[in-house]
């Protein structure tokens, strides 16, 4: 890139402006995944048949989650454009398109989930009969409890995006930060039956997440009301409704791409652990404590992925278009530089964390291995979460369909296949070598990145 590696550092003021949209987006992702730790450490002392029931039904959730990430991603991509335009009557369209999208989107999954969750849950179950028929035992459980939190997270997502888009990414964190306060004293109460409430394990912990998330969306939405001459899109919400013809169809052929992104890039995903399920519930067991110190560690570095999509976004939607380019340089190389620094943090602690689960020693151990190659394979994963999210700024949400989801099912998965099935190689040796394809994706990222091909302006004003 033009002016060495002048150009991938930024002033003072660059990364005021930068944290000051990240850091509230982290702060928010780091405790929210800190509960997850906890609520899996506390599950994980009442055995490990218990936190692989909780584990399966995490991985449907896993996929919920990003379905719903997706159904908001595509209008979020035109909230941010016009704020940054300050096109009032338009950000308010968008809005309304995300909260109506994001609640059929969510009904249609619970639906799903009802009529055919346990059977989903059972692909993932890989042991004795006596044994198989335990964890299913806890999963089963737990599902029914988590159904009801669907709907208020899917409402949640929808406020607290479009609040992040609207530069109030501090109102997110705090509702965030209230439900992980509730669900941490719930979890206590309910799962061990501390103050005179009954010991519910596994149901305890379910209950807990779902008053978390009623408690999430009534922060956001009660604080959007009172807030309305702020935020814009809940003053006078229906004002200039239905959103026109054209803006519904520009809106809704970008999003769904990305809906179905983020759909088959986590059904991607989830077979990955399913294909390594298959070495047994222990390795089940491993790689659900793997993937929580995982996800708390990287909560940090991914979160960049969202300030691209949002600052770059508004200088696009205001028309600086070259400002937006560097701009979006200095972010990708901040997010690879952050993520270099966790991943030393991440495998200083590998051998450690796996202890704090009432788990046998195979687990820890295996466990320990997997997150010393997630730790060495974070900077690159990050430069593919920054590349990702530079060209879904810009609109060109096809693109990112193709470099995220369809490169998922292309390499990923029938690497991980091969591997699993057709060697005699270790379950570490297997997710390393197929975790090194993320090169292939670095490489095709950084030339799109550098082609400019997303360099992309939606709203009035930019255009």
């Amino acid at each position: 890139m033009n002016g060495g590696w002048k150009s991938l550092v930024g002033d003072r003021r660059f990364y005021r402006r930068a944290l000051s949209v990240a850091m509230p987006i982290m702060l928010q992702n780091v405790v929210t995944n800190f509960v997850n730790l906890l609520d899996n450490v506390m599950v994980g002392q009442t055995g490990t048949a218990s936190m692989s029931g909780v584990a399966v039904v995490g991985q449907l959730f896993f996929i919920f989650n990003l379905i719903m990430f997706g159904t908001v991603a595509g209008p979020g991509i035109f909230c941010a454009q016009f704020w940054g335009a300050r096109d009032e009557r338009s950000f308010k369209a968008a809005f309304r398109y995300k909260l109506i999208t994001a609640a059929g989107m969510c009904l249609l999954c619970m639906g799903v989930f009802a009529l055919w969750g346990g059977k989903l849950a059972a692909l993932y179950v890989t042991g004795g009969r006596e044994e198989t028929a335990q964890v299913m035992g806890y999963a089963t459980d737990y599902l029914r409890v988590m159904l009801w939190g669907m709907l208020p997270f899917a409402v949640a997502q929808a406020f607290a995006t479009t609040l992040r888009e609207a530069d109030r990414s501090a109102v997110p964190m705090a509702a965030s930060w209230a439900a992980v306060a509730v669900n941490l004293a719930l979890n206590w109460v309910l799962i061990f039956g501390k103050l005179g409430a009954p010991a519910m394990g596994v149901r305890g912990a379910a209950v807990a997440t779902v008053i978390s998330r009623f408690t999430e969306a009534a922060i956001n939405i009660l604080w959007s009301v009172r807030h309305r001459d702020e935020v814009l899109f809940t003053r006078r919400m229906l004002e200039g409704a239905p959103m026109s013809g054209a803006m519904f169809w520009d809106i809704t052929r970008r999003s769904i791409p990305l809906t179905l992104n983020e759909t088959f890039w986590c059904l991607g995903t989830a077979t990955l652990t399913q294909i390594y399920s298959t070495r047994g519930i222990a390795v089940m067991a491993a790689m659900n404590i793997s993937y929580v110190l995982f996800d708390l560690f990287t909560a940090a570095a991914f979160s960049l992925g969202s300030a691209i999509g949002i600052i770059v976004g508004q200088l696009l939607g205001a028309g600086q278009t070259e400002q937006a380019v560097d701009t979006d340089r200095k972010l990708l190389a901040l997010e690879v530089a952050i993520a270099a620094v966790i991943a030393l943090v991440m495998a200083a602690i590998s051998g450690l964390f796996p202890r704090l689960y009432n788990t046998t020693d195979e687990v820890r151990a295996i466990a320990g291995s997997v997150i010393c190659v997630m730790a060495a394979l974070l900077p690159p994963e990050c430069f593919t979460n920054g590349c990702y999210f530079t060209m879904r700024c810009g609109g060109k949400t096809v693109v990112t369909f193709l470099f995220d989801s369809c490169f998922t099912w292309a390499v990923n998965v029938p690497a991980a296949w091969l591997l699993a099935h057709k060697t005699g190689l270790g379950i570490v040796a297997v997710y390393a070598l197929a975790g090194c394809v993320v090169f292939i994706k670095d490489a095709v990222g950084a030339w799109l990145v550098h082609k400019r091909y997303w360099v992309n302006t939606l709203s009035a004003k930019g255009s």
